[in-house]
């Protein structure tokens, strides 16, 4: 369940920096890492650490939430209710998704 995750979200990831338009070189430059740290997130070889999410978001131009909203949830999202969407999910996927939200309250998004 952990390794799919990381899975959607580095999808999700090379996504949103492909929108954005940049490389991951440049990804990697904004967000104070190595630019194969950014191949080793999209390809799910390493998770990312909580304390660069505001910093992706930013470096992407993107809500920090952005980075968790996977395809299919957004194609789901025009036809429900987000509440409905919750109720959908699994224990242990709820369980991820609020560590996921607690660890971003802690994070300072000055």
């Amino acid at each position: 369940m952990v390794k799919e995750f990381y899975r959607e979200f580095g999808k999700r990831l090379k996504e949103l920096r492909l929108q954005a338009n940049i490389s991951q070189e440049e990804l990697a430059e904004k967000v104070g890492v190595a630019a194969k740290t950014v191949s080793y997130w999209e390809n799910a070889h390493n998770p990312v650490t909580l304390n660069k999410i505001p910093l992706i978001a930013r470096a992407l131009n993107v809500p920090a939430y952005k980075l968790f909203v996977f395809l299919a949830l957004e194609e789901k999202a025009a036809d429900k209710d987000y509440i409905e969407l919750l109720q959908a999910k699994t224990g242990q996927e709820l369980d991820i998704l609020f560590n996921v939200v607690k660890e971003l309250q802690k994070i300072n998004l000055k």
